[in-house]
């Protein structure tokens, strides 16, 4: 038998062919015909080693060797095919986009969505990620609260986390709820094992697995507590963590104590390097061992029992079990998707379709060809393996983090207020889904002032923003603060209201759509109205996917419908080998149900994150810029973007999907009175928050026939954005910052305010007004929009009419003048 060409002599197979069909074949037709042997090449050998591997787990006596060099040579065939695969998804997708994306479009749709329509538009790798997540934590809290009212609470306190993590090594405690607790836990993260390595990971069982355990690098920094030196940190770490490993399990393979320090040694280096934040596909999963190199960084620290984990939690790791759990949830949902799309090497693969499409466009479009380099896309792609999320100096990343949550917590208390402005987002995407405008204001009240479809919120996953500390919002992002400041700012979001204004609209937003695709179940895809099907195809959900979803059962409720995707695994496999056109294993059906169930979650998800507009990967990739944490740099960008998220989101998202996610066959006037609506509702809602700001200072709403009130209840409702604080007041925000402060950000503007006080020391009553001004800004929780009024007419007033008589008169005048307002609540 012949043997089959390797990819490596594809070049000379095509150099070949070239010769030998003479110019009968053009390049691309050579190039088509390589591509599907290579298909055929991959599809042999991955079925070869699927069943290698399938046959090696079914022995009794299980070699992990073997199946480790099984798996390897499975995963290269399988992540060759998924580079192919998206591959020729990036190429249909332009085809069938008419040319309104390209390549570059293909990839970054791919990575982290994009707006402009195509079937590669919004079910990225990074909403995917965020998907998994939110769905995966609402199931946690759905499972921890059927216990009992209090369980969650109980949980999330701490209280019993020593028992729960004793109770999870078999030790029986005596206490009911923790036994409960630790039999949700282990089962919980049980399924996500399984889930990683029907991917491709080999994560075995551990008996004595708790969770993933946490490395507190601030703490592991400071470990000596007497030094700043380095090498004493790693001996004091080294020695403290050492007394409370099983040594003999840990480092079974070593003779010598020396050994282990030094191996102890290279993990505190990995750990302090940022390794342990990245996600990576199989090198990253938790639990895992690398058969081929037992000494590397990553292998399993066992501890002696229970005990010693959680001393060690509390001096150098997550303290919190809850919060601990919590990050292998978000750690496991990033390689999921990861290695759903990119497969076990995530950067290879993605490497392997740049070269495709190199390949593709190199003699028709060279422009295009120099773009399709892994440079362009790493912004994107650090945000979705994690690298971004490493720190490059420790003490510079947390000054710079409690200086912008300080910032945060000091300058946001009204932005729960502000807020009433997202309605008129909602309302744009309830009308972008075909839904209509009053659908979406009448959606929303009712999601922010009466109780929704329980039921239907529970299997969907729906949980509040207080719920979970470490989720984001539109004002910031979830790796952006931890510890004690993270949980100080979520205490702030929750206090001013945001956390569920925020929570009420997504879980909204989640199941108003989930009803409506519920009712449609029994609606060919084709009989859908097309504003419809055009939605479902931004998420790759074409007619054979549509018709998998509508035959899952539904959820009915009071005679609504709900589609949840949650049956999934009642889909036949012939139904889903009928619809991928060729065999597929157990473990691929597997895989092809869980995915198609994220998918339709993502759909939810996303628009949820639409209808009340927070920033994805795609948005943080350009404000991070690739930028770690805690370099001059990386923290420069952090502060000249502190609150500009919202207004950035609000251009890419909203105002990108109006002008660019309207399919071909959509109606030529669908993007032009979307855009006119978001503008006119955003101005009209902008008015209504700023005229609720005003009435809680005390003031009368200001005067509409106004320019200027026009302009700012646009920039209030995000229309103008970013540019909005360029334009209102001659170039003068609220905290009397110029262009470049307000280009700069809030911290800039509160050094120059600093600056200006140690400049008027001389004049004492001058430098204690700005004194005053920049306290009241920055003094955490002082700004709330109950505390505020609160302190101005009982305190701040009086100070500023002490320090500069007449203040409050010449305020009155001013804003009597300029805003047509009056004061209906005097000091």
């Amino acid at each position: 038998m012949a043997k089959k060409p390797s990819i490596k002599s594809f070049s000379k197979c095509f150099q070949e062919m070239k010769r030998l069909s003479g110019d009968t074949l053009s390049d691309d037709k050579i190039n088509e015909l390589l591509d599907e042997i290579k298909i055929k090449i991959n599809e042999d050998k991955f079925k070869q080693g699927e069943a290698k591997t399938e046959k090696i787990l079914k022995e009794e006596i299980f070699d992990n060797f073997k199946y480790q060099q099984a798996l390897d040579k499975r995963n290269l065939a399988e992540n060759n095919m998924k580079a192919l695969n998206e591959y020729q998804k990036i190429i249909d997708a332009i085809e069938l986009s008419g040319g309104k994306i390209d390549a570059v479009d293909g990839v970054k749709g791919i990575l982290v969505g994009i707006q402009k329509f195509s079937q590669l538009a919004r079910n990225s790798i990074g909403s995917k990620q965020d998907t998994i997540e939110i769905v995966e934590i609402g199931k946690l809290y759905r499972l921890i609260s059927k216990i009992s009212k209090t369980s969650w609470d109980d949980f999330t306190s701490g209280k019993m986390d020593l028992e729960i993590k004793q109770e999870m090594l078999g030790v029986n405690t005596g206490l009911k709820q923790a036994k409960q607790l630790a039999d949700i836990l282990k089962s919980f993260q049980e399924d996500l094992r399984l889930r990683l390595n029907d991917l491709g990971a080999n994560i075995g069982k551990l008996d004595d697995w708790i969770t993933r355990t946490v490395h507190n690098t601030d703490k592991m920094a400071n470990a000596s507590k007497r030094t700043k030196i380095v090498q004493d940190n790693k001996v004091a770490w080294r020695e403290y963590i050492r007394e409370r490993l099983d040594l003999k399990r840990s480092f079974s393979e070593v003779a010598d104590i020396i050994k282990v320090n030094q191996i102890l040694d290279d993990i505190y280096d990995s750990l302090m390097t940022g390794d342990h934040l990245k996600h990576g596909g199989t090198n990253s999963v938790y639990g895992t061992r690398n058969v081929a190199n037992r000494l590397n960084a990553s292998r399993v620290l066992h501890f002696k029992d229970a005990v010693a984990r959680h001393e060690y939690d509390v001096m150098f790791g997550e303290p919190s079990l809850k919060e601990s759990v919590i990050s292998v949830i978000s750690n496991s949902a990033k390689n999921i998707a990861l290695m759903e799309v990119l497969g076990t090497n995530p950067q290879a693969t993605l490497e392997k379709i740049l070269s495709l499409l190199r390949k593709k466009y190199k003699s028709t479009n060279a422009d295009l060809t120099k773009k399709l380099i892994f440079k362009t896309f790493k912004n994107e792609f650090v945000e979705i393996d994690g690298s971004i999320n490493a720190i490059g100096n420790e003490t510079l990343a947390k000054v710079g983090m409690v200086v912008r949550t300080l910032q945060a917590t000091g300058k946001l208390g009204f932005a729960g207020i502000s807020s009433i402005s997202d309605l008129a987002q909602y309302m744009g995407t309830t009308n972008f889904q075909g839904r209509g405008l009053l659908t979406g204001l009448g959606e929303a009240m009712n999601a922010l002032f009466k109780k929704q479809d329980k039921e239907a919120m529970e299997v969907l996953e729906v949980i509040s923003n207080s719920i979970i500390g470490n989720m984001g919002n539109k004002y910031s992002s979830s790796f952006e603060t931890w510890g004690k400041m993270g949980k100080l700012q979520n205490l702030f979001f929750k206090y001013n209201s945001l956390n569920w204004w925020i929570s009420s609209l997504k879980s909204g937003m989640t199941v108003g759509l989930s009803r409506h695709y519920g009712m449609l179940v029994d609606t060919a895809f084709n009989s859908l109205s097309i504003r419809e099907r055009n939605l479902l195809k931004l998420y790759g959900i074409d007619d054979g996917k549509w018709d998998l979803l509508r035959s899952i059962k539904t959820l009915d409720v009071n005679n609504k419908r709900y589609l949840t995707a949650e049956g999934v695994n009642e889909l036949s496999d012939e139904a889903i080998k009928k619809y991928a056109g060729r065999s597929l294993s157990e473990r691929e059906i597997r895989n092809f149900k869980k995915d198609l169930e994220i998918t339709w979650r993502n759909v939810l998800v996303d628009q949820a994150t639409h209808g009340t507009p927070e920033p994805d990967a795609a948005i943080r990739a350009v404000m991070n810029q690739g930028l770690e944490k805690g370099t001059g740099m990386g923290e420069t960008i952090r502060f000249i973007g502190q609150f500009k998220s919202f207004p950035i989101t609000i251009w890419k998202k909203i105002i990108g999907r109006e002008l660019n996610s309207y399919g071909p066959d959509d109606s030529k006037f669908s993007k032009f009175s979307g855009l006119t609506s978001i503008l006119i509702l955003g101005t009209m809602f902008g008015y209504i928050s700023m005229s609720a700001k005003d009435m809680l200072r005390g003031r009368s709403p200001r005067d509409p026939n106004k320019l200027s009130t026009i302009l700012e209840s646009l920039s209030q409702g995000g229309g103008l954005g970013i540019y909005g604080d360029f334009i209102i007041n001659e170039v003068q925000n609220e905290y009397g910052n110029n262009i470049w402060e307000t280009i700069l950000g809030p911290t800039a503007s509160d050094l120059n305010k600093l600056r200006d006080i140690v400049m008027n020391l001389d004049d004492p009553a001058k430098a204690g007004k700005k004194f005053v001004q920049f306290a009241e800004n920055n003094i955490p929780f002082l700004n709330l929009y109950y505390t505020k009024a609160a302190y101005d007419y009982l305190i701040g007033y009086q100070i500023k009419e002490f320090l500069d008589p007449g203040f409050f008169e010449r305020m009155r005048i001013r804003h009597e003048e300029n805003r047509g307002q009056t004061y209906f609540l005097k000091p």
